[in-house]
């Protein structure tokens, strides 16, 4: 890896707390490509709430609809459940969000995100951040 590329994921895990292997990859195939896009993804999740229509609890509690919707997403799930309660989400928030996902997505997507959520509790998450107890 460049040092491009590592100066790159260090900023993204300064602003998030952790990377994902998205990052990796991208830091790997073309710095500035990983750049653009941590910079974009980090001002939409973790930008600044003043002035915005939604604060970082509302945006996380969404980001568990979308990412429970499109399946298979564990990391996605478990991030953005986690970010939510480090922002002032409850659990019951979270398990709602994730079940309104349910409508589109059908049952199968919310007991996925069912089980990620055990495993977060149980401290087995995929995602190398502090889960949040509740």
């Amino acid at each position: 890896m460049t040092p491009e590329g590592q100066a790159e994921l260090d900023k993204i895990r300064e602003v998030r707390g952790y990377t994902l292997p998205v990052h990796d990859y991208l830091a790997e195939l073309d710095p500035e490509m990983l750049k653009r896009y941590g910079n974009l993804a980090s001002y939409a999740l973790f930008g600044e709430a003043e002035g915005r229509p939604m604060d970082l609890k509302t945006r996380f509690l969404v980001l568990v609809g979308v990412t429970t919707a499109v399946k298979g997403d564990h990391e996605g799930v478990e991030w953005a459940a986690a970010r939510a309660v480090q922002n002032g989400a409850t659990w019951k928030e979270v398990y709602e969000a994730a079940f309104m996902a349910a409508l589109p997505a059908g049952i199968p997507a919310f007991e996925s995100a069912c089980h990620t959520f055990n495993r977060m509790k149980k401290g087995e998450g995929l995602v190398d951040q502090e889960v949040p107890e509740g």
